[in-house]
């Protein structure tokens, strides 16, 4: 098994194949990780050129075109959103911005109240303003970027491999991995919890929940989530969802194809 890694998307991504001579899985790798830099270029909150801050710049009528990768993940945002009655909500920017998760955008435009599925029109690459928002797409640009990733690798003649972003992670080929998740009552401590072959899976632990401003209806709260899902796109929507709705997230979880393990602070586990 080949592997590199490299720091993006503010955590390390790893790339792994096997059955490659060492040049082809280079070339490879690197058409990778070039994948994911440019879906963190595109969708970063951070980043003044980005399609997220030319959205939060543009005032109600305005029609912007953004990137293709831009477009899809914004749609597929608005979808969990829909499909979720709100619970996965990318327009939770403004949220992150009080509580200093995000640097307060000084060329945005303040956004209004209208959540983020109507504020913002797609028609192909088109995005027609209804109302100013502010997108945090750190709930599913990872996924994205990984399954991206997975898409180049193949593309490039691997057959076999994975790509782990900080915990987000997809398997292709014949490779299979054991998931773990961390015990809440020893963080030393790994709990195997299933098998993965060519699908995906994506954690979210307190802290990176709590950023998103996520009000959990179970009770104890949760201490992560694990999703696992056909892409890691998926996975990494319905953690968040999963977080806020508990079990009343079984539906969605069983129509997307996904299953759900929720670890809570007091030790009890919930899995879909």
């Amino acid at each position: 098994m080949r592997q590199r890694a490299r720091p993006l998307l503010g955590t390390l991504v790893e790339v792994r194949a096997q059955g490659a001579s060492a040049t082809a899985f280079d070339v490879a790798a690197d058409a990778a990780f070039d994948a994911v830099a440019q879906v963190h270029a595109l969708m970063s909150f951070h980043e003044a050129g980005s399609d997220l801050r030319r959205i939060a710049r543009a005032r109600a009528g305005e029609r912007l075109v953004v990137h293709p990768h831009t477009a899809a993940v914004l749609r597929s945002a608005q979808r969990w959103a829909r499909a979720s009655d709100g619970a996965f909500d990318a327009g939770c920017a403004p949220r992150a911005v009080e509580q200093g998760w995000l640097p307060a955008p000084a060329d945005g435009t303040p956004p209004g109240a209208l959540p983020f599925e109507d504020a913002l029109e797609l028609a192909g690459h088109s995005v027609h303003v209804h109302a100013p928002v502010w997108l945090d797409f750190g709930g599913i640009a990872k996924g994205y970027a990984v399954d991206l990733a997975v898409a180049r690798l193949r593309r490039a003649g691997m057959r076999t491999g994975a790509v782990n972003a900080g915990g987000d992670l997809r398997v292709f080929g014949t490779l299979e991995e054991t998931v773990h998740v961390r015990s809440p009552f020893d963080a030393a401590t790994l709990w195997p919890v299933a098998a993965l072959k060519d699908s995906a899976c994506a954690t979210s632990a307190s802290g990176a929940v709590a950023r998103r401003g996520a009000a959990p209806v179970d009770s104890p709260a949760p201490r992560s989530v694990t999703v696992l899902a056909p892409t890691a796109c998926a996975a990494d929507a319905l953690t968040k969802i999963v977080w806020q709705q508990g079990e009343l997230a079984s539906q969605l979880l069983r129509r997307a194809r996904a299953r759900a393990l929720v670890v809570r602070a007091d030790g009890s586990v919930w899995q879909s």
